[in-house]
């Protein structure tokens, strides 16, 4: 008798504590991990900001238990979007940050990247660095006051504002070469706007010669007829920031928004009908591809064991979307934690 209770009591507390405990899951989805297998799931288990499996829906309820289980409806679940290209006004505060970053929320974008950010604009956003929800990837202009910050600056891979190099556009060739010097010895990013330094392009290409890293610089508003400085730039590891050049072998990024209509899509049609993105495509350019330009692919930009859970439940599908412009999250998650709510 005794040895029957003892395994009733085993047999019972094993079914109260069957599956593996996580924070959050989220079922009843159809998820794209935008991976490079396309893979799909139904389920998404949660633990420590981090996922812990994606799958089919019976797999996960039956592998895991959570105190919080979401029914999201059928609702898609994709990455959360980076914005690859913004330009701030040149007079703004906090209450300008504030209603940008609701703004891009909505659309479930929470990683920005800022071009040309002079030294005062970079001083109101570390005053705002503190409240800041999205996370803030900055170039700044090699002016003599941000070649100094940099030199000084103290870069710290959490923080919500990451100073990570400078974008070269219409500067003197000193603060060029300064700002090349600089980039070299601190392990930073450089942005070329081809066509304002084109005339540069040789001296820049020297100043930056036999640097091994993993820099990732990049380069836009190129010259399509110019073949011959595309070609160059790829060979010294630039990294070319649109995808209309379709002969250059490197992987290559997609501007992510359209800010004039709040688009999180820009120039889907990519100058002709013969090279239309599809929706999955799509997704990626503003996602898995651009993640690498904020060297960050490996803890975001598709949804995979082990990487941050950072996602986007969109309040409509957009695999059955042609109007990209319409496109809203019903919830935007970072980390596993709710930022972001319709309702």
């Amino acid at each position: 008798m005794k040895i029957f209770i003892l395994f009733l009591t085993t047999f019972l507390l094993s079914s109260c504590m069957k599956g593996k405990k996580v924070d959050l899951i989220l079922h009843n989805a159809n998820i794209i991990c935008l991976d490079d297998l396309n893979t799909v799931g139904e389920a998404i288990a949660i633990k420590d900001g981090k996922i812990v499996e994606i799958g089919p829906e019976r797999q996960i309820l039956n592998k895991y238990r959570a105190e919080e289980i979401n029914d999201v409806k059928g609702k898609e679940i994709v990455p959360t979007f980076y914005n690859s290209y913004i330009e701030l006004d040149s007079l703004f505060d906090e209450y300008y940050l504030k209603e940008m970053e609701i703004k891009h929320l909505e659309q479930g974008i929470t990683e920005v990247f800022i071009h040309n950010l002079t030294y005062n604009q970079l001083q109101v956003l570390l005053k705002f660095s503190t409240k800041m929800e999205l996370v803030w990837h900055v170039n700044l202009t090699p002016s003599s006051n941000n070649i100094a910050f940099t030199r000084n600056y103290k870069f710290k891979k959490t923080s919500k504002l990451q100073v990570q190099g400078f974008t070269l556009s219409k500067n003197e060739l000193k603060d060029i070469s300064e700002a090349c010097a600089v980039a070299k010895s601190k392990d930073l990013q450089i942005g070329l706007n081809f066509k304002e330094v084109k005339s540069y392009l040789s001296t820049i290409l020297i100043s930056l010669t036999d640097y091994k890293k993993d820099h990732r610089w990049y380069v836009f508003n190129l010259d399509d007829n110019d073949i011959t400085s595309l070609k160059k730039l790829e060979e010294n590891n630039f990294f070319i920031l649109l995808n209309e050049y379709n002969h250059i072998s490197r992987p290559l990024f997609v501007f992510g928004t359209n800010q004039s209509s709040n688009s999180i899509f820009f120039n889907l049609s990519i100058y002709s009908k013969n090279n239309r993105l599809d929706y999955i495509k799509s997704l990626k350019s503003i996602s898995n591809w651009v993640s690498y330009l904020s060297f960050s692919e490996g803890k975001f930009g598709t949804l995979q064991k082990g990487k941050y859970a950072n996602f986007s439940v969109l309040e409509t599908p957009i695999s059955t979307k042609t109007d990209y412009n319409t496109i809203y999250s019903n919830a935007t998650y970072i980390k596993g934690k709710k930022i972001y709510s319709m309702e």
